[in-house]
């Protein structure tokens, strides 16, 4: 498998360049604005930086809860716990952020997930619960303020055209995916080639989270949104208008429905793609993370091309997406009934691949769609919404997880009934929206 793993990471990178020199689209506008190309680089770095401290822990958070001796139950709710946690505070993070001010907010939160990263490595199931909520509540409002500021910075204070926007967001995601695929390749390397074990990613994670804090302080300055006081009656009212203008408007419940299929599917995958490899043997976890990162960049680069170049409409490359997923993973609920052979993993890696390859499609197609039919005005609130049924579905997956041998196929069974009902969602929305052919993704 250690073979295996390597060989599908370089023969990948090699398509992946090859699709990044032929296929990829730059539309930059803004490439002559000294000002705007300043700007840029004091977002991109600090924020890659970041990201560098999330995408180290990836590779072997599951391997990890093992490794401190829990078995396959406890390790799915301690996951549950975490999406949940994650949703919760999603909600309330502008609340935080208009407070105590965004950049401040980056930085309290960054220094909390150092935390979290502490918290893990100690084997008691109680502080490793404690740990995964903390790191939920960390990750949902870091990035999410991140980007945040940004925007406010972008509009308000450089009077930079809106369009540019996505132009920034573009080199970020792809930065970020070059940053996850070195993550991955670090981790491996502490963890398996120096023998350092699991915990040694999270350790690596802590220095690169908080040595962000000083070039946030001294790069970024501080912006704060409209504050506002917490009022029941004020977000009861807000959540109602949310839900009434899901209801009323069909092309915009059909993007929620299949945003909460697809991405509870993704919530599980999280959890599943470890021990669907078979944690027990020795499997490179962090090449094969590195090569999930690979594939989600070639996904982005080819659905860019073949959306802005060849003219194919998003909404029927979404309908194709949620139909081969569901086959995917229907292939590997067969193949995850046996599970004893290296030809059995082997399998299993290409359909794990696959599934990240139709992931790098799909998040550039729900951004844009997001875009297009959420109302700015309740933009929060229908937000929400969409992650309750997301957190419901991926949460009640994972706790009904019982063991390796028989969860595994019933996880994918699940993942494969929600790619359906995605699929069924996204074909009615190609035959019945009559305004959705957005033009081509930013690349």
């Amino acid at each position: 498998m250690l073979v295996v793993a390597y060989v599908s990471l370089c023969v990948l990178s090699s398509m992946c360049l090859a699709a990044y020199l032929k296929l990829r689209i730059t539309k930059e506008g803004s490439s002559n604005n000294p000002t705007f190309r300043s700007f840029q680089h004091k977002f991109i770095p600090v924020y890659l930086l970041v990201v560098w401290g999330d995408w180290l822990q990836g590779p072997y958070l599951y391997a990890l809860y093992r490794y401190h001796g829990f078995v396959g139950t406890q390790v799915a709710v301690i996951y549950a716990c975490g999406i949940v946690s994650s949703a919760i505070f999603m909600a309330a993070k502008d609340i935080i952020s208009d407070k105590l001010g965004r950049r401040a907010t980056v930085v309290l939160f960054c220094v909390v997930y150092s935390l979290s990263c502490l918290l893990i490595l100690i084997p008691n199931y109680g502080v490793l619960l404690i740990g995964r909520c903390v790191a939920g509540l960390s990750n949902s409002i870091l990035f999410s303020t991140m980007e945040t500021w940004y925007v406010h910075e972008h509009i308000n204070k450089y009077d930079f055209p809106k369009e540019w926007v996505p132009i920034t967001f573009s080199h970020v995601a792809f930065g970020s995916s070059i940053v996850a695929v070195a993550a991955g390749v670090v981790a491996d390397a502490f963890a398996r080639w120096l023998s350092l074990g699991p915990l040694a990613p999270f350790i690596l994670a802590i220095p690169a989270l908080l040595s962000s804090i000083p070039a946030l302080l001294f790069v970024w300055t501080e912006n704060y949104g409209e504050e506002r006081k917490f009022s029941f009656n004020k977000e009861r009212k807000s959540c109602l208008e949310g839900l009434k203008t899901i209801v009323q408007n069909v092309d915009l419940f059909l993007v929620g429905a299949i945003q909460s299929l697809f991405e509870s599917v993704v919530f599980v995958f999280v959890f599943i793609w470890t021990p669907s490899l078979d944690v027990f043997h020795d499997v490179p976890l962090g090449i094969i993370f590195a090569s999930f990162m690979v594939c989600n960049m070639l996904g982005s680069i080819t659905c860019d091309y073949l959306i802005s170049k060849v003219g194919y409409s998003m909404t029927r490359v979404l309908v194709v997406l949620n139909a081969s997923a569901s086959i995917i993973f229907i292939i590997a609920a067969q193949f995850a009934r046996d599970t004893n052979s290296l030809f059995y993993r082997i399998k299993m890696l290409l359909c794990l691949q696959s599934f990240e390859l139709i992931c790098g499609f799909y998040f550039p197609i729900m951004r844009v769609l997001r875009e297009k039919f959420l109302p700015a005005e309740h933009k929060l609130s229908v937000t929400n919404w969409f992650r309750v049924p997301l957190t419901i579905f991926s949460s009640i997956a994972l706790l009904n997880f019982h063991d390796t041998s028989h969860g595994i196929p019933q996880l994918f069974v699940f993942c494969a009934v929600m790619m359906s009902l995605a699929f069924m969602a996204s074909l009615r929305f190609a035959r019945g929206s009559t305004n959705n052919n957005t033009a081509g993704i930013v690349s």
